[in-house]
C-alpha cells in the first residue's frame, strides 16, 4: 500500500455503483476495510441498474489485495452512513456533497474532491502542444482539445485548423461543462 496504513472506509450506494471507484481502488494505492451498503439482490423486485453496478464493484473489490469488504444492509441513508463511520472510526467516501455536509465531526471526502486533485493545472505561461480542430466563435480563433476533453481557445489560430501548434496559456476558466484554457500561439508566424 502506497499512501498510508490500512484504514476503514464507509461508502453510500451511489458511490459504490460508480465503476470508477473500483478502477481507482484496483490501483492498490489504498488498503483497508470498506463497509458498504448491501444492494438489493439481482433478480429481486428492488433490483435496478444501480444495484447491479454496485454488485459488480463489490465483486471487483473482493479481488483486490489489501481490501476487505463488509456489507451492511442498514446503510441505506446518509445518517446511517455517518453513524457507521463514527462507530468504526472510518472515513466516509461519497459522490454526494450533501452526505459530506452531514458528516459533522467525521472525516469525509467526495469523489469530486479526489478527481480535482488530479486535474492538471494550466497556469499562465505554461507551454502546450495543441492540434487546432476547428474555428472558434470569434474571428481568427481556433479550438483544440487536451487529454480529458479540456477545451483550448487559441487566438489567431483560425487559419491553422488541422495543424498542431505550440501555444502559451494566457489563463483558464472552470465552467459548468468543464475547464476552458485560453492560449495564444507561441510563435507569431502562424498561418
Amino acid at each position: 500500500m502506497l499512501f498510508r496504513r490500512a484504514r476503514k472506509f464507509v461508502m453510500d450506494l451511489d458511490t459504490v455503483a460508480d465503476p470508477r471507484v473500483a478502477e481507482f481502488l484496483e490501483l492498490g494505492l489504498v488498503s483497508g476495510t470498506f463497509i458498504l451498503p448491501q444492494p438489493p439482490q439481482p433478480g429481486t423486485e428492488e433490483d435496478d441498474h444501480r444495484a447491479r453496478r454496485a454488485w459488480e464493484t463489490i465483486e471487483r473489490l473482493r479481488k483486490v489485495d489489501g481490501i476487505k469488504v463488509k456489507l451492511d444492509p442498514g446503510l441505506t441513508k446518509g445518517t446511517a452512513l455517518v453513524e457507521a463511520a463514527r462507530r468504526n472510526k472510518a472515513v466516509v467516501i461519497t459522490r454526494s456533497p450533501d452526505i459530506k455536509k452531514q458528516c459533522d465531526g467525521v472525516q469525509a471526502v467526495t469523489t469530486g474532491q479526489v478527481y480535482d486533485l488530479f486535474k492538471p493545472v494550466y497556469l499562465p505561461g505554461t507551454e502546450l502542444k495543441v492540434k487546432v480542430q476547428k474555428k472558434g466563435k470569434e474571428k481568427n480563433e481556433g479550438i483544440g482539445y487536451l487529454e480529458g476533453g479540456v477545451k483550448v481557445v487559441i487566438e489567431e489560430a483560425a487559419r491553422s485548423v488541422g495543424t498542431e501548434l505550440d501555444v502559451v496559456v494566457k489563463g483558464a476558466l472552470e465552467t459548468g461543462v468543464g475547464r476552458v484554457v485560453f492560449a495564444r500561439p507561441r510563435f507569431t508566424d502562424v498561418r
